[in-house]
């Protein structure tokens, strides 16, 4: 089966690492350059949005996680992922779903508060954690556990709610798709798509099915489309708090070389 990769020169994307300290964090970026490398590997420069004094890099798009048995095992096939995904959907809660947006784009609804089980992304260090909700600890703090390693660090951490966006994964065969949440023995999606030619949501028959552990909500995604790029004004009329708007640097950031502070900030975490 042949894939076409979704990305072009100019399209904001979310990268991610193995950079001990920030597996499993997406980081957004904009796309510069792409080349065929002399190894023969497909590589995308990139410019990191969030990180702005840091220098843009070359990344190979499909690497081994070094950290995964498979690839230890020298199985090279079961080890490998996709480092690169599109500009992250914007999102709504309830129904602030508005009438009409462009129809090359995906949008995501939630519909209810955040609870335990949930799988959602933390926006700390000016990157996105995915993580599963454990504890509701009040009324604004939840307590996440990120992805067990090797796919992330396995840690537990305290989350304000302002901070959490719905957690959603991306596939080259299946575009973006929806988690299945569960706890208690009861499993559920966080949220929805919604497919703007149709107006229709992707969901699952019902919120909470006992066992059914293999449904997810699917929506393919041809492009990364330039319509999807939020601006800081627009954020705060129709979308969460913390639905990211590509464009707008929170210049936090500072430094020189590749990595550097993502590195510096995980020891501040420790």
């Amino acid at each position: 089966m042949d894939l076409i990769l979704p990305f072009r020169i100019g399209d904001f994307a979310e990268a991610k690492c193995f950079d001990e300290g920030f597996k499993g964090a997406w980081f957004r970026s904009k796309i510069k350059d792409m080349r065929i490398a002399e190894s023969g590997h497909l590589e995308y420069y990139l410019e990191y949005i969030d990180y702005t004094d840091e220098a843009d890099e070359w990344i190979r798009v499909f690497q081994k996680n070094p950290f995964k048995p498979a690839c230890l095992e020298g199985k090279s096939n079961d080890s490998t992922e996709i480092m690169l995904r599109p500009s992250f959907p914007r999102w709504y809660r309830g129904q602030q779903v508005p009438k009409h947006f462009p129809k090359s784009e995906v949008i995501a609804r939630v519909c209810d508060t955040w609870k335990v089980g949930d799988w959602v992304d933390w926006h700390n260090k000016d990157c996105y954690w995915t993580g599963q909700i454990i504890e509701s600890t009040s009324k604004n703090v939840v307590e996440v556990k990120f992805l067990d390693h090797p796919m992330g660090e396995g840690e537990q951490r305290s989350a304000k709610i302002k901070d959490l966006r719905p957690a959603l994964d991306w596939s080259m065969i299946k575009g973006w798709t929806v988690p299945l949440s569960a706890a208690k023995g009861k499993c559920w999606q966080a949220a929805h798509l919604v497919h703007p030619k149709s107006d229709v949501e992707e969901r699952s028959d019902t919120d909470e099915d006992e066992g059914a552990l293999g449904s997810s909500s699917t929506i393919k995604t041809p492009s990364s489309d330039p319509s999807q790029r939020g601006t800081r004004s627009s954020s705060r009329r129709q979308m969460s708090p913390l639905e990211p708007a590509p464009i707008e640097p929170n210049r936090s950031g500072s430094r020189r070389y590749a990595f550097r502070a993502r590195k510096s900030a995980a020891e501040q975490q420790r």
